[in-house]
């Protein structure tokens, strides 16, 4: 089959397309997919790059968004069948699930994550356990489709279940030009949210707020906490973070008394300075997150659906031009999607 595969980390020269990757084999309770689309996430380059801790079985698949059509199904698959157009939630969850978690099941240890436990999306084929696949009718995008899993996932996640953004509120959304960005903006105006989005990118401004941002600044803004300050009186109630310590301490700066930080990435380092008196002195909630779980999945695909949110592709790729691709999301220039194309 096609693939776009790494043998080793590095910029995104150690990409390698071949056209005569083993396909996978499915279980009885897996199903195949052929992909339409996949597309890039900000940690498929960490990955790539050399992600701290983690140790890959080379060569390895990248990719977390998987999108396409049921070329095969397993015995014991029942409720999908051959040429049906299918999404997947981005992790297969580990058989036995501790209770504990029963409304987070995602944090159960053993989880196996696309593209960076086991091969992913940058292929012609994925191997899917049933219960992770959600049918997408006839009519409906998979180009859109293939931006969702991660992306969408994790803002959902974020935004409505543990920062509880409620009408009214205030969001901070740091580097919100791309996937997750622009699809947080969208997801944060559904619950009623007042969106201020930043982006390094002047160019950018006018068409985050055509996607639904109400206040747009350039990240590198020395004025940017008063600016909110002024926008909000009290600071935001929830700023998102996955930029790291090179915005951290103007995130702990704006957010309000009894707000939240929601940390999802660490583009610019692991560690940061915190002033552990002014945490518990403004009762400043900070919560790491990740993706989300499959109820949130299917209640994000069905606000797709429904026309609530739209994904916002930029351009695609053949997936032999993943080196190309590559370049292109890191260099910046894009707004919300790059999408690959077996």
């Amino acid at each position: 089959m096609k693939a776009t595969y790494i043998n080793q980390h590095g910029g995104p020269e150690v990409l390698e397309y071949e056209e005569d990757f083993q396909k996978p084999k499915i279980n009885d309770d897996e199903v195949l997919v052929k992909l339409a689309y996949t597309s890039i996430n900000r940690i498929d380059t960490v990955i790539r790059n050399g992600y701290p801790g983690l140790t890959l079985q080379m060569p390895h698949i990248l990719g977390g968004d998987i999108a396409g059509i049921v070329e095969k199904i397993g015995n014991k698959v029942q409720n999908f069948k051959i040429g049906q157009q299918v999404v997947a939630y981005p992790i297969i969850l580990p058989n036995t699930l501790n209770p504990k978690f029963s409304d987070m099941e995602h944090l159960n240890d053993g989880w196996k994550y696309y593209g960076m436990h086991i091969h992913g999306s940058y292929a012609e084929y994925v191997k899917v356990p049933e219960n992770s696949l959600i049918s997408v009718p006839e009519g409906f995008s998979l180009e859109s489709a293939s931006a969702l899993p991660v992306a969408g996932l994790t803002a959902y996640h974020a935004l409505k279940t543990i920062g509880n953004l409620k009408s009214g509120d205030f969001v901070l959304i740091w580097g919100a030009s791309g996937g997750f960005g622009t699809l947080a903006i969208q997801i944060a105006k559904l619950l009623g949210a007042n969106v201020i989005a930043t982006t390094t990118k002047d160019w950018k401004q006018s068409i985050l707020k055509e996607i639904g941002a109400d206040y747009v600044f350039n990240t590198n803004d020395e004025n940017i906490v008063k600016s909110i300050y002024e926008i909000t009186k009290i600071g935001a109630d929830v700023v998102m973070d996955y930029v790291g310590p090179d915005t951290f301490p103007r995130s702990f700066a704006m957010v309000r008394k009894g707000g939240k930080i929601l940390l999802c990435g660490m583009l610019t380092g692991m560690e940061v300075k915190l002033h552990i008196q002014q945490t518990y002195f403004r009762h400043i909630s900070i919560h790491g997150i990740y993706l989300g779980t499959r109820k949130e999945f299917k209640e994000l695909i069905n606000l797709f659906f429904n026309g609530k949110i739209k994904p916002y592709i930029h351009t695609i790729f053949p997936l032999s031009e993943a080196v190309k691709a590559h370049k292109l999301f890191e260099s910046g220039e894009f707004i919300g999607k790059i999408l690959l194309k077996p």
